[in-house]
């Protein structure tokens, strides 16, 4: 499956500010839907979607700011694994995350 079209739509929502906060957390639902399929990316797709998670981790403190008005972070029942739910904690230091690829099973 291609999933490139919904990696450079999310890549598209992690600069965007002039749409609704409520717009932006659809982002993040976009980002979680990525995450569950992940595994099955090829590494070009991988790839994109971290250069996408550093540009999103650059604009943080911003983001945010632009979430926090429709959401409350500290109501977040999602796993830390999707940090992006969780990125006022990112910003403050109280959760430290690392961007990087591993090993890909194979099976033989």
């Amino acid at each position: 499956m291609d999933y490139l079209r919904d990696i450079e739509e999310y890549g598209e929502d992690v600069n965007d500010f002039e749409v609704s906060p409520f717009e932006t957390i659809d982002m993040l639902h976009r980002r979680s839907r990525l995450n569950k399929e992940f595994s099955k990316m090829t590494l070009r797709e991988r790839i994109l979607l971290m250069r996408y998670d550093l540009r999103l981790l650059e604009n943080m403190e911003r983001m945010v700011k632009h979430i926090e008005i429709v959401y409350d972070f500290s109501n977040s029942v999602e796993p830390l694994e999707e940090w992006w739910w969780h990125l006022d904690k990112v910003a403050t230091g109280e959760l430290e995350i690392e961007i990087g690829l591993s090993p890909k099973d194979k099976v033989l």
